[in-house]
């Protein structure tokens, strides 16, 4: 009795199923729905961040980033 080749076990085997493909639009949207982004930021205020973020405990760099941006939003807010 010979030992089966690489061919023998192709040609025997099925070929595996594949996952259906699903579009964007039809996937599950993520949980948070936030968007993850590039920030350019100077070394020198970064660190300056680093320090205020330090200083009040339990605040991220990122949670004084995301305060900044709320300012900006609320002070071009449309008027009503």
């Amino acid at each position: 009795m010979r030992k089966p080749s690489l061919q023998d076990a192709l040609a025997t085997k099925a070929p595996p199923a594949s996952p259906p493909i699903v579009a964007p639009s039809e996937a599950e949207p993520k949980a948070d729905a936030k968007v993850a982004t590039t920030l350019r930021i100077a070394p020198a205020d970064l660190e300056a961040l680093k320090i205020i973020a330090a200083r009040q405990r339990g605040v991220k760099v990122n949670d004084l980033i995301l305060e900044g941006v709320r300012h900006v939003l609320a002070l071009h807010a449309p008027k009503s």
